[in-house]
């Protein structure tokens, strides 16, 4: 089976982003990798398209939709479906959670100055993909900085004396 389904059975109009958070809150945030929603005539209910991140997630909203899962007071359906939305999904081998970027300039051996700091933002990187992401919010809009490995110089990993963190300089 794929990772692709069909849930029928959404009032018209929904939106993909209440569809989404739906989907998730069942099965776990970040579980679906990509979404649309349609509507086949005017006045008849939705229907969502839902590739999700495994085959796992997928199973699992087939089995609660032929239990009764409820979307308000409409029962869905769910079902296997062709091909994906995004027919090759990008995977990262590596991902790094509550990490905090620092913008700046290396002064000195020892000592680097700061321009702008974030914190919670997300590293994403993979051999194959030849790119490092950088996922931050700020101001309540979500950002994504995409450095290609042929735009690095160096990387150096530093482990200070009187810091418990470790951290690496990207050039």
């Amino acid at each position: 089976m794929g990772k692709t389904i069909r849930v029928n059975g959404f009032p018209s109009p929904v939106s993909a982003a209440e569809v989404k958070k739906f989907l998730e809150d069942h099965i776990g945030k970040g579980t679906v990798y990509a979404l649309e929603v349609q509507v086949s005539k005017p006045g008849v209910r939705a229907y969502a398209k839902v590739q999700f991140t495994n085959e796992r997630s997928a199973k699992h909203i087939i089995s609660l939709a032929k239990q009764g899962l409820r979307y308000q007071s409409f029962n869905l359906k769910a079902r296997k479906m062709g091909p994906d939305i995004i027919p090759k999904p990008r995977t990262y081998m590596h991902c790094m959670e509550q990490v905090t970027l620092l913008f700046g300039c290396q002064t000195s051996r020892e000592n680097f100055l700061v321009l702008w700091k974030k914190a919670n933002a997300s590293v994403k990187f993979g051999i194959t993909l030849r790119k490092i992401y950088f996922i931050l919010s700020h101001l309540d809009v979500g950002y994504k900085l995409e450095l290609s490995y042929e735009n690095i110089w160096q990387v150096e990993l530093h482990c200070p004396s009187d810091q418990p963190s470790k951290f690496l300089l990207i050039q």
